[in-house]
Parts: C-alpha cells; structure tokens; sequence
C-alpha cells in the first residue's frame, strides 16, 4: 500500500535555519514579501488549494532570486517540488530540485539539500525508479549526516526501499529508528506518515491489530495538524485493515467516514473558486 504522502515531510521552519543566538536582522521589503508569500503558500498547500499554492511559491521564489537569498530559494523550489508532486507533475517537481544541484551554484544550507535529495528520493520510488531513488537517498545521507531536521524522513525512505525488497524486520528497525528522531510537535507530519508506513509493514506481514493501531496513531496526528488529504488516507487504511480481519462493520464504516471527508475536500475547493461569468 503506497502513501500519496501529501503530506510530506518537510516543514518550512525547519529549513530556514538562522544561527542560533544571533541578534535579529532587519528585514528588508523583498525579504518580507519572499517570508509573507511563503506564509500563504504553505497555508494554501494545507487546504488543498495547489493552484494558489503554486503562484505564492513561486512570487517568493522570485523575491529570493532578486536578492540571491540562497536559504530561502532552496525553501521555495522544495516547496514548488511538493506541489508539482501532489499535482501529479513528477517532472516539473523534478525540474525544481534539481535546479539546486545545477549551476548557478549558489551556499544552500546542507539541511536543504538533504531535503531537497529525500524529495527527489521519494519522487523516484514513486515512480519505481529504484535505483535512481537509492542514488538521491545516498545524496540526502551524506548532506544531513544523521542531523539533520531531515534524518527521519531518510530513514523512511530506506525503509520503503526495504519494504519494496520485502525485507521486513529491516524496515521496522528503520522506522523505529525515524520515530526516534522525530520532534511530535515540529514534526508531527512526518511523524504520522512514519507510524503509517509503520502500519503497512504490519498489514503485509498479517498483523492486523498492530496495523490498525498504527494507523489510528497516525490519524490523531493528522487530525491534530488539520491535513484533511491525510485523514482520508488513513481511514482508508483502517478500512483496509479493519477488511482484512474480518471485521466488515468497522471496514465499512470507516470507507464512508474517508468517503465523507474526501466531499469535505472537495466542496470547499468549490466554495473557493470564483463565480461563473455571466452570459
């Protein structure tokens, strides 16, 4: 069972990294609007709104490149990179981080670059390029050195590789030690998304009850940080899970409440978009 991880894995916070104890700068305007612009982005990429999300990245992507501001451009392009990947557009998400390891080189923060690399990882294996996904992970390890905000999603995704290879044990081990490095309060999405793939360990090798334990873990979170996209997924998960037990009411009733949420989704996408001009 594959996971669209809309969520993914990366918090904005977590990648503008200021040197710690050092006095506050001035901002000036290009600077507010890059911060501003992401602010809005990431709070429309929340809610669903990818076409709106899209353009506010992309005005603080350009307010960082007038300014060279290397933190904040490697922060917008893997911002960009999420977007394209939720659209369904690999290659345009690919566009985005690779243009972080292509000239013009500019100082991005190893931190970004990890990220950047972990995405580029995740989008490959999604596509079953396993090898190519192996190659960006290796890239992400040797940028983030087990430091990094992200060391954990790295670890999941070489537990994915060694979920694919059906090498179970090794996966669990991998994402015990991801949960390990996971911050519940700045990294609850991640978080979740680890008890997740936790749970579909589970679910592939017959345990049913870990796996619907893991899972309903995984959907407090996300209730918590409000990812609708994600509760869907993880009720469809325990309704996988409840199904193959043998407990057919709960599967059922957990299709209908991920049924119920993905028309929540839905309509307020529709509440958003503009009136039909007049004829």
């Amino acid at each position: 069972m594959s996971s669209p991880n809309k969520n993914s894995l990366l918090i904005l916070g977590c990648l503008m990294l200021a040197a710690c104890g050092a006095a506050p700068e001035k901002k000036n305007a290009l600077s507010e609007q890059a911060i501003m612009r992401s602010e809005r982005g990431a709070a429309a990429f929340v809610q669903g709104d990818y076409a709106r999300a899209l353009n506010e990245y992309q005005l603080a992507l350009r307010a960082d490149q007038a300014l060279e501001h290397a933190a904040g451009i490697a922060v917008s392009r893997i911002n960009l990179a999420r977007v394209w990947r939720e659209m369904s557009s690999p290659a345009q998400a690919h566009a985005q981080l690779d243009a972080l390891f292509s000239p013009p080189v500019l100082p991005y923060p190893a931190a970004s670059l990890a990220a950047a690399a972990a995405l580029q990882a995740r989008l490959y294996l999604e596509s079953d390029a396993v090898e190519a996904a192996a190659y960006w992970l290796g890239q992400g390890e040797t940028f983030c050195q087990k430091t990094c905000p992200a060391a954990g999603s790295l670890l999941l995704l070489r537990a994915q590789l060694a979920m694919q290879g059906k090498h179970f044990q090794e996966a669990s081990k991998l994402i015990g030690e991801a949960v390990g490095l996971l911050n519940a309060d700045q990294q609850a999405v991640e978080l979740a998304n680890a008890l997740r793939l936790s749970g579909e360990v589970a679910y592939a090798q017959g345990d049913d009850v870990h796996a619907s334990s893991s899972f309903e873990q995984a959907l407090a979170l996300d209730q918590k940080s409000g990812l609708p996209a994600k509760i869907r997924l993880d009720l469809l998960r325990l309704a996988e899970a409840a199904g193959h037990a043998g407990r057919k009411a709960d599967a059922q009733n957990f299709a209908a409440r991920a049924q119920s949420v993905s028309m929540a989704i839905d309509g307020a996408r529709q509440a958003e978009l503009p009136p039909a001009p007049a004829r």
